[in-house]
């Protein structure tokens, strides 16, 4: 497993749901940012988002980031609390 960062530019109607569909276990930080776990490639992860490929949202700008073991910040607790339970996926 590894951890994901997707990033979109704006908010969009579509890309919340497919990242639930696709990655139940994430955690939303913002209407334009979440943590993913999964065992796919970046690009694939974008995919399975909406922010890539045939099938993308409509009106969708974003990326994804692959996240290593760093971090930091201030922020809501239970984003440090999704990191910390999937500590082994980094």
């Amino acid at each position: 497993m590894a951890i994901f960062a997707v990033v979109l530019r704006r908010p969009n109607t579509e890309v919340p749901q497919r990242i639930s569909d696709a990655f139940p276990d994430h955690f939303q930080l913002s209407e334009t940012f979440w943590v993913v776990a999964s065992t796919a490639m970046s690009e694939q992860v974008a995919v399975k988002a909406g922010i890539k490929g045939k099938g993308r949202a409509h009106d969708v700008s974003g990326v994804v980031f692959r996240l290593q073991v760093g971090y930091s910040g201030y922020t809501a607790p239970g984003l440090w609390e999704w990191l910390a339970d999937h500590v082994e996926d980094f």
